[in-house]
């Protein structure tokens, strides 16, 4: 049952019944406690009333229609002298008052009285009370059963009445063009509707900003793209029209570098995309920070080799693990040793270091390059940016992309001069597994 309309006539009629059910067996239980006082009364004063009479007399005259009223008189010897229903005949009672027992299988009501040498017994059957007990708990529950039917009808278009707001949400939501990601408004609705819009807006405020970061990376993928596609493609006509060896030569080392620089900028918005298709991160795990070190820097140590440029791990202490996925923290170190290695001149350093802190894990790279001017360094984590002073080739998506991971995994990227001498100092703050 996937209406709520139904769950609500349903669990409402269901309350209502128990609640009737339990004034109908309160009321019950109060109808017999009276009845059973009215009858015992009754029984009492019958009794008194054949006492110090001619009780035979009396008795006969009393009784004599077969009603619901058993009447006995007894001597103290036991014999009965009188009974008015011979096929109910009771037992002598052996004490005076108020007594229960069970006679033939029927349950009885009696009352004994000691008049001199003659008792007298008035007895009546207990199914005779809890009956009329019944009939009057059910008289006085008759109107509000037959008053359910209505109580249902009631419950039933009241509730849709209800619900008409979320009708009309709904409705307004699906007369919505695709691109219409305005928030819902919330004004004038109830308030147990208002938490649902609201979680409705922030999805729509999360798939704004994601539909938005979607069209703002394919405009700047095609922009980004263009460029060095157009430069590969004249590279090639050069390449095909030179009739000279030398210059083909030239050409096609030219092809190559342009091919070179187009593949390293796919890569990089391939990852950008990556880092942007999920908020948090995908299988978090344990991941040895001195290990992915070590992997990147014999990774790349041979372009080290071919720049000229000293590439090694500085500081490290033993297995430093952080929570993440290995994939990308692999993608985040890449990055952060590539920008050294590219911006770092023939002749200099670039130090990966791994330790702790008291609260934190530090991955940091170090190079000997020209540093980035303070007042850049704020900047050099949009994408595509890169600093009109800088002739060295790139896409500036690194540190966008390492800046994206980072987010993603709790961290904070600290740019810095190192201690000694020019450079960068480019430090990556984990919180301790």
């Amino acid at each position: 049952m996937n209406s709520i309309r139904q769950r609500l006539l349903l669990w409402l009629l269901a309350g209502i019944a128990l609640l009737l059910a339990a004034s109908g067996y309160a009321t019950y239980r109060q109808a017999r406690g009276e009845i059973n006082a009215l009858f015992d009364y009754q029984l009492q004063q019958m009794a008194l009333a054949l006492r110090n009479q001619n009780l035979l007399t009396l008795a006969i005259g009393t009784d004599s229609d077969g009603g619901d009223l058993l009447v006995q008189i007894w001597d103290r010897g036991r014999g009965l002298l009188y009974v008015s229903q011979p096929q109910s005949e009771l037992p002598f009672a052996t004490q005076a008052g108020f007594s229960d027992l069970v006679w033939r299988d029927q349950a009885w009501r009696l009352f004994a009285l000691y008049a001199g040498t003659r008792v007298v017994q008035i007895a009546q059957p207990l199914g005779v009370r809890l009956r009329m007990s019944a009939d009057i708990a059910l008289h006085n529950l008759l109107p509000f059963l037959l008053l359910l039917p209505g109580i249902g009808f009631v419950v039933w278009f009241g509730v849709g009445a209800g619900l008409r707001p979320l009708d009309r949400i709904a409705a307004d939501i699906q007369r919505r063009r695709p691109s219409a990601l305005e928030p819902v408004p919330v004004e004038r609705l109830p308030r147990e509707i208002t938490p649902l819009l609201n979680a409705l807006n922030e999805l729509l405020a999360r798939l704004a900003q994601t539909l938005e970061r979607q069209r703002q990376f394919i405009a700047d993928a095609a922009h980004e793209l263009r460029t060095p596609l157009t430069a590969v493609r004249l590279q090639a006509d050069l390449a095909r029209q030179a009739v000279d060896g030398e210059l083909r030569a030239e050409a096609l080392r030219d092809l190559g570098i342009g091919l070179e620089r187009a593949t390293h900028l796919v890569e990089q918005l391939l990852a950008l995309a990556r880092v942007d298709a999920s908020p948090t991160v995908s299988r978090a795990e344990p991941v040895d920070l001195l290990d992915l070190a070590k992997q990147t820097i014999a990774a790349q140590a041979a372009i080290a080799d071919t720049r000229h440029l000293d590439l090694g791990l500085l500081q490290s202490d033993f297995r430093l693990r952080v929570t993440g996925n290995s994939n990308e923290l692999r993608t985040l170190l890449d990055n952060l040793v590539d920008n050294a290695l590219r911006y770092t001149p023939p002749g200099g350093r670039v130090d990966v270091s791994v330790y702790s802190t008291e609260k934190e894990v530090v991955l940091a790279v170090q190079d000997t390059g020209p540093g980035i001017p303070p007042a850049e360094q704020a900047r050099v984590f949009d994408r595509f940016y890169r600093s009109a002073s800088t002739a060295t080739p790139g896409s500036g998506l690194g540190l966008a992309i390492v800046k994206g991971i980072a987010d993603r995994h709790g961290a904070r990227i600290r740019l810095s001069r190192p201690e000694e001498g020019p450079g960068l100092r480019v430090t990556v703050h984990f919180p301790l597994l």
